[in-house]
């Protein structure tokens, strides 16, 4: 079998019919769809078997455990060649997944480079676009990429060498520790630039309520990027790595100034302000952050008051 799509479903009634009949293509059976059940409470489950009997899905249970949890199940029950996870909430260009699945013949990871927004508040539509041309994972390193998991199809042998290299269940933001481990690790990397996936944005989404644990979770994500990179690359191709880390940074930063829970926002402080592998990531990536890390090391390595003022001045 060519690719399993792996497909977590947790309190999705709305969207679930709508998802898997995007991803059922007319004529084409060497691939599979995982639907893995993370114990919803509501009438998702049903409504897949009410409305599909085909052979190529598959219903896996589980109890709840979360996204990451839940995917890993998907992946270690796969058949596929390839990997995709797909969030039950989108869908899918169904006429164009063809074209995708033709570029799934030896490379390790499929890129998809642009893809649609869907703000299911106002019913705007957009595309949204990196503008890549990598053949290799350290290619794509350099340049600019986005971490969810599900704008990557990945060969299951990248992922099956170290157990490392799944998603780390229980946390928030899995996806940026996941996405750049694994692109980093891809021998061959093949761009797809037409958009076919459709990601919708809803208010109440994990990753858009500001909680603690969302900064906790972060700072745990770039500790693990950073000693990944001191203990698996050379300085070469170290400096790629950093600059995948920057925007974790950034999103630290935002997520900090935006959180009303003081004592989380303390301990992020003094995690940003003590931390000099901070700065040297913001150096190794785009313009905006140099200056950052510039004005950082001018202010004594306070990289928080410097985030502070440009935050103050934009926001």
């Amino acid at each position: 079998m060519k690719l399993s799509i792996v497909v977590p479903v947790y309190g999705v009634e709305k969207y679930i019919k709508d998802c898997i009949s995007s991803l059922l293509v007319a004529d084409c059976n060497d691939y599979e769809i995982i639907i893995v059940n993370d114990g919803t409470k509501d009438r998702s489950i049903d409504i897949v078997r009410e409305n599909f009997n085909d052979p190529r899905i598959r219903i896996i249970e589980q109890e709840n455990a979360g996204l990451s949890a839940a995917r890993n199940h998907g992946i270690r029950e796969a058949a596929g060649e390839y990997i995709w996870c797909f969030d039950s909430d989108d869908w899918a260009e169904t006429s164009k997944l063809p074209e995708l699945f033709a570029k799934l013949d030896g490379v390790d990871l499929v890129f998809l480079t642009s893809h649609y927004l869907n703000f299911e508040k106002t019913g705007e539509q957009k595309i949204a676009k990196k503008h890549n041309a990598a053949r290799t994972g350290i290619d794509l390193a350099k340049g600019s990429y986005y971490h969810p998991a599900q704008f990557y199809v990945i060969r299951k042998t990248v992922l099956n060498e170290e157990p490392a290299h799944y998603f780390t269940e229980g946390i928030l933001h899995e996806d940026s520790l996941f996405t750049p481990i694994n692109v980093l690790r891809a021998k061959t990397v093949c761009c797809f630039d037409i958009p076919l996936y459709h990601y919708r944005q809803r208010e109440g989404s994990i990753t858009k309520v500001v909680k603690p644990k969302r900064l906790y979770d972060l700072k745990f994500v770039i500790s693990s990027l950073v000693n990944y990179g001191n203990n698996n690359l050379s300085k070469g191709d170290r400096n790629a790595w950093e600059h995948c880390i920057a925007e974790v940074i950034n999103e630290l930063l935002y997520t900090a100034q935006e959180c009303r829970d003081y004592e989380a926002v303390d301990a992020t402080r003094n995690f940003v302000n003590n931390n000099i592998d901070l700065i040297r990531c913001l150096w190794h990536s785009g313009r905006n952050n140099k200056i950052m890390a510039v004005l950082a090391i001018l202010f004594w390595g306070r990289l928080w008051t410097v985030y502070g003022i440009l935050y103050k001045i934009r926001y």
